[in-house]
């Protein structure tokens, strides 16, 4: 039995098609544009308690080359709740922060969100000491 080019090609097709239509937009803790938003607020936030911790203990002379705050998040992100709807999540991760001569690291929560349009919203807990 010999399958046309057009029937095999629609046969291959189609259960990807309908894996794919399947698929909802769900939200992930760890994505680049949730690791991007994530350094956005805290780093856009000049008097976050990390930053200060850190500023205070240099010992370096500031100057305008070493005093800007440089933030780096952990390789691991983890999902620690999901919403009913897996809509919103909560997630925790590491980062850290380097002040002149100190480097400073804390956990860092937050929840990333999802609307049914797409948007995806991140919002950042604030640090606790």
């Amino acid at each position: 039995m010999q399958h046309s080019p057009n029937r095999l090609h629609l046969f291959c097709t189609v259960p990807i098609f309908l894996f794919l239509a399947s698929c909802d937009a769900k939200p992930e803790c760890d994505t680049p544009e949730t690791r991007k938003a994530i350094l956005d607020i805290v780093s856009d936030d000049h008097r976050n308690p990390l930053v200060e911790f850190a500023a205070r203990n240099s010992t370096a002379k500031a100057n305008l080359e070493n005093n800007k705050p440089l933030y780096l998040l952990g390789e691991k992100i983890v999902t620690t709740s999901t919403s009913n709807q897996k809509r919103t999540l909560q997630c925790s991760g590491a980062i850290s922060v380097t002040v002149r001569d100190v480097k400073a690291s804390k956990e860092i929560e937050f929840s990333v969100q999802k609307s049914t349009d797409g948007k995806l919203s991140v919002s950042v807990t604030p640090f606790q000491f």
